[in-house]
């Protein structure tokens, strides 16, 4: 087919003129739909093609030309493109695309009229016949070599005519066949087709009954048709609709399939079909929607999260195809796509020695190295593969710096293991990776042969020269101090800061831990740090043992040009491959692969297009210090020595050496704010002043080589290794995370909230600012005090007590009497003393208990009981005596007192038992009365006691020296 677009058509005669030709061959356009083919059209044109037309054969444009414009228009297409299949002649078609909107079928049409073939022909007159000679001279856009073919069979039908013209009939030509039918074009199953399509033909022709089986199943489920199989086995097949079921005229749903093999041939095929329903849509499917139907359909789900819920899966099965699913039924699913993903990735690891093959072969002098564990039964697993290409480490040599970034991160698929990049930084001051090894665990061990093996392709010896920067990976540190104790090495500022604020909190410690890692002066790193030593001691102590010279820049070695305290770009790195590390092993490091190799092309055509000495990234930093260097003074001292001030503040400046005491430029490279204050007081260039490292020629050369090309996995050489099995997953103690543990400032970062929280703080006491306990459990609480929640519950504890109050220390006679008025039932009360407390008795006094009632004493006077000394108990309930509180004594009442039933108290105490009338119900909050309240109603101020209902004062005299007892008794107000 040619296909001429870019044009426009041009009318009388219609002719498609400055098109654009491509021809196009071997497409089947018959899996197209109208709007994929008009997709396709919009691709290959890169441009809109709302207007598509095409000419059919052997016919002149005007006469030929046919309209693309619907679905229909489409498949009458498709049926002329595969008629020339079977055409001995040329198998051409020609597409036009309009792309002015134009009227062509109308100019067509007048065209087709004015030839001599309508009604117009008889009325031409001498101009027209010139122009006709003219156009017949013209050569069509669309003609065709070879003479028009005419079939004169247009009379075929008509009986009369047919009689004596020898027409031969479909009977007669089967005769002339020796009695041989033609054969019937049966449809075949097409299995890339999508699922919701998939639709039993009677006639269909399958490649097996699974095939014919997962076509039914899909078109169940689609329509909500209740099928199931009455005969199922490997020769043949019989479905059915809605087993047991039937309508009110007693008859079930007509649907019937029946399949067998064919007998001409190695197909299944439907034989017989009834495909009409009468049945509701159903939502359980039964044994027609199996396990292995479910698992097919979420594989890549459960790829893409292994660890996903029985619960979810269910849940998804239910939103997608709406029905419903068992839970044993996606437990199995899941359990079926492990197993299928499992043998895949068998395979997958078998072709490792292969793929390593493959990366010598086509970039010799790269280095790819893969070990594996072997079991004592012979059994041979991964262990690790470390790739590092020729192109990659030639370039590190010739253009990068000497600072590399050292970093692990996790794989996310369904491959488990890390993965160990070393990543350098070009002159543009960008990534540059080197190598990359994957790992089962990052350790030690690994680390040293990682290191081992990177140190040998960049031939650094002991690290001479060298800068690696990392997190504070316990095994990463020991690795690098056996394997290159010369090397520098940098610990990254940024992981240091997230430990320390887990344990000093705030932004004062934040604002001044990076103050005093990016002081580039040892005097400058010494005054922050004495900042955050008067704030916190402890906080001092803790950075100063992680070894400020990995962290700071005030002790940053000078010479490579670099003064990163971040490992950023390792960062950067594991951010870029995100996607891949969730791809199985070979799958990831291929995409890797790719990456780095278009990335190689890319900078160096990039490169190739500056027109610049230095580069750009260093350009723009230089920029902002061409702001700011205008606020210095530059003041002129020996030869190419300059003193520079701001203030208070003084640096000197050696433009020769290109050094300054700020230490800035030695550590980056290009000069420092004072440096260039003092190259613009000369009306020199400051990129003459930049180090070489930062130059367009030293980025070029970086990406000067490239990593070769592979070939499809198909295509990788043979290896005669034992193929090894996939890693034992390692099984690490307690519940397994599902998440990635977050950083506190990620954490803070996350989300704003309209409230704090106490999450994740530690409480504190707040008497003695200790953490672990509480004021109420506190050492160094003060004797006496207690919590409120202590004394809420005594409060509770004693709301139904009845509360005696002695106004004075009492001087009780053993022959004392006491009378109760008025007299009513009585209940009997218990004592008991609180705790911390014990009342102060005058020596030689023995009070006496009268009815075994018991009295608990609280005095003013602070003395000490032990909790477990109680007083012996006669009675059930309590009274409760207070010295605090002083009462006035009537004296002049008497009161008659009965036996002395005695309690022995603390240090010999003895007080008189007595009967005191107790209210039946505790007080509501709203019915409280504080002692305040009744020391107040006693003195007058809002009236004597006995206007008050709920209150009733029993005064008590006794036969003392000169006072008595008054009790304070609660009522209810019913009482």
């Amino acid at each position: 087919m040619d296909f001429h677009y870019n044009g426009f058509f041009s009318p009388n005669p219609l002719v498609y003129l400055d098109p654009v030709k491509t021809n196009v061959r071997d497409v089947d356009f018959g899996g197209f739909t109208y709007k994929e083919f008009l997709l396709w059209l919009t691709k290959l044109t890169n441009g809109a093609c709302d207007n598509v037309y095409y000419c059919v054969r052997k016919e002149s444009l005007c006469e030929g030309i046919r309209r693309i414009d619907s679905d229909a228009d489409y498949w009458e297409f498709v049926e002329t493109v595969y008629s020339l299949e079977s055409d001995s002649l040329e198998s051409k078609l020609d597409v036009y695309i309009d792309h002015r909107n134009e009227p062509i079928l109308d100019w067509a049409d007048k065209e087709f009229l004015a030839d001599g073939k309508g009604y117009e022909s008889d009325y031409m007159d001498e101009e027209d016949d010139k122009d006709s000679e003219v156009s017949m001279t013209m050569e069509y856009e669309h003609e065709w070599d070879d003479e028009e073919e005419h079939t004169f069979d247009k009379t075929v039908g008509d009986p009369f005519l047919d009689k004596l013209s020898g027409h031969i009939s479909d009977d007669d030509e089967e005769e002339a066949n020796n009695g041989k039918l033609k054969d019937v074009v049966f449809p075949v199953h097409n299995e890339n087709q999508e699922w919701e399509q998939m639709v039993p033909v009677l006639g269909m022709k399958f490649s097996n009954p699974l095939e014919l089986k997962l076509c039914i199943t899909n078109y169940a489920v689609k329509n909500g048709y209740d099928l199931w199989y009455e005969k199922s086995d490997h020769e043949r097949l019989l479905v059915k609709c809605c087993k047991g079921k039937t309508n009110k005229q007693g008859k079930g749903c007509p649907f019937r399939l029946w399949a067998t093999w064919m007998s001409s041939e190695k197909s299944f095929q439907i034989k017989s079909l009834n495909g009409m329903h009468n049945c509701a849509r159903v939502f359980k499917f039964g044994s027609i929607v199996t396990y292995k139907w479910i698992a097919k359909h979420f594989m890549n789900h459960i790829l893409q999260k292994p660890k996903m819920s029985i619960r979810k899966l269910k849940a998804k099965v239910s939103k997608k195809f709406n029905l419903i699913a068992s839970v044993g039924q996606c437990r199995n699913a899941r359990k079926y796509a492990f197993q299928e993903i499992e043998g895949t990735l068998k395979e997958h690891y078998a072709k490792t020695w292969s793929y390593g093959e493959e990366i010598r072969r086509t970039n010799p002098g790269s280095t790819v190295k893969m070990d594996v564990d072997v079991m004592p039964d012979g059994t041979t697993y991964f262990s690790k593969f470390y790739v590092c290409f020729k192109g990659l480490k030639d370039g590190w040599i010739e253009g990068c710096r000497r600072v590399i970034g050292l970093d692990g991160c996790f794989l996310k698929g369904i491959c488990r293991g890390q993965l160990l990049s070393a990543i350098g930084r070009d002159a543009n001051n960008h990534i540059y990776p080197i190598a990359w090894a994957v790992v089962s665990v990052e350790s030690k061990e690994t680390w040293k042969w990682f290191i081992d093996l990177l140190i040998q392709d960049l031939g650094m010896g002991v690290g001479h020269g060298l800068t690696l920067i990392s997190d504070q990976h316990k095994g990463l540190l020991e690795a690098v101090k056996e394997r290159v104790p010369a090397a520098e090495h940098r610990q990254c500022a940024r992981h240091i800061c997230a430990n320390f604020l887990k344990r000093f909190k705030g932004q004062v410690f934040r604002k001044l831990f990076w103050y005093a890692a990016a002081a580039t002066t040892p005097a400058k790193f010494e005054q922050h740090m004495n900042e955050i030593k008067k704030l916190e001691p402890l906080a001092y102590d803790h950075l100063m043992e992680r070894d400020p010279k990995t962290w700071s820049k005030a002790f940053f070695q000078t010479d490579r040009a670099c003064d990163a305290y971040e490992n950023g770009i390792s960062e950067s790195f594991n951010s870029v491959i995100e996607v891949a590390r969730k791809r199985p092993l070979i799958t990831m490091l291929e995409e890797i692969r790719i990456y780095v190799m278009e990335r190689l092309y890319r900078q160096k055509i990039k490169g190739q297009s500056w027109d610049l000495t230095i580069c750009p990234t260093i350009r723009l930093k230089l920029s902002k210090l061409k702001d700011l260097q205008r606020f210095w003074k530059v003041i002129p001292s020996g030869y190419q020595q300059y003193e520079v001030r701001l203030g208070y503040d003084a640096y000197v400046v050696d433009i020769g050496s290109r050094t300054c005491a700020c230490r800035t430029w030695q550590l980056t490279g290009y000069p420092c704010v004072h440096g260039y204050a003092c190259i613009a007081s000369l009306n020199r260039d400051v990129e003459e002043y930049v180090s070489p490292w930062f130059t367009t020629s030293m980025y070029l050369n970086c990406y000067r080589y490239t990593i070769n090309p592979l070939n499809g996995s198909d295509m990788w050489p043979h290896v005669d290794y034992i193929n090894p099995l996939p890693p034992k997953r390692r099984r690490l103690p307690g519940r397994p995370s599902t998440k990635r543990k977050r950083d506190q400032i990620e954490r803070e970062n996350q989300g704003k909230k309209h409230s704090i929280t106490k999450r994740g703080s530690v409480m504190k006491c707040s008497i003695c600012r200790e953490s672990g306990h509480n004021k109420t459990t506190c050492p160094q609480k003060p004797i006496g005090e207690s919590s409120n929640a202590s004394s809420k519950k005594k409060k509770s504890k004693k709301a139904d007590k009845v509360k005696v109050v002695l106004a004075h220390e009492v001087d009780i006679d053993s022959e004392s009497e006491v009378e109760i008025e008025p007299e009513s039932d009585v209940d009997s009360f218990d004592i008991e003393f609180e705790d911390d407390v014990q009342p102060e008795v005058e020596d030689g006094v023995e009070p006496e208990v009268q009815d075994g009632v018991q009295h608990e004493v609280q005095d003013e006077v602070q003395a000490e009981v032990e909790p477990e000394n109680h007083p012996e108990v006669h009675d059930a309930n309590q009274v409760e005596v207070h010295l605090a509180v002083q009462a006035e004594v009537e004296p002049e009442v008497q009161v008659q007192v009965e036996d002395a039933n005695q309690i022995v108290v603390q240090d010999q105490v003895e007080i008189p038992a007595f009967q005191v009338v107790v209210g039946k119900r505790a007080r509501k909050p709203s019915e409280r009365i504080t002692k305040l309240k009744i020391r107040k109603m006693w003195e007058g101020k809002q009236g004597s006691s006995d206007d008050n209902p709920i209150s009733t004062v029993i005064t008590i005299p006794l036969q003392c020296n000169h006072n008595s007892i008054t009790l304070f008794e609660q009522f209810n107000s019913s009482d």
